[in-house]
């Protein structure tokens, strides 16, 4: 049972080191799986935005995503190599930018469906 709690806590340990590091840190936590058919793209979520590239209002929980790489109106069926939940997004606005983009976030998705997904931060996604 120690050695349950322990192993527990290491984990614990480890998953806060890597959310608490941010982008400054990502690939020292994140990697890839190496086990996609398709393209394996580094994403991240976001929650928040008033309007859309699209000019569409923007849905937090909605199936969306941002992305530079595929025009616009795209449909994507995303892939978690983790857990294997895949589900289908449509790019709606343009990003990732910043620090995500400079640390090589090329797909943002919406929260509701990065929560679908499983995804807890930033990680490998199979896009095809």
């Amino acid at each position: 049972m120690k050695a349950l709690w322990l192993g527990l806590a290491l984990g614990l340990v480890a998953v806060t080191a890597a959310n608490a590091g941010g982008w400054s840190t990502v690939h020292r936590y994140v990697k890839k799986s190496g086990s996609c058919a398709g393209q394996e793209v580094l994403a991240s979520h976001y929650s928040s935005g008033k309007r859309t590239a699209t000019g569409e209002r923007f849905d937090a929980n909605g199936n969306t995503a941002a992305a530079r790489t595929w025009p616009l109106g795209t449909s994507l069926t995303v892939t978690n190599p983790k857990n294997g939940r895949s589900l289908v997004v449509r790019v709606n606005d343009t990003g990732p930018y910043g620090t995500a983009y400079r640390m090589g976030a090329r797909l943002d998705l919406a929260h509701g469906a990065a929560r679908r997904l499983g995804m807890s931060g930033a990680q490998y996604l199979c896009v095809s």
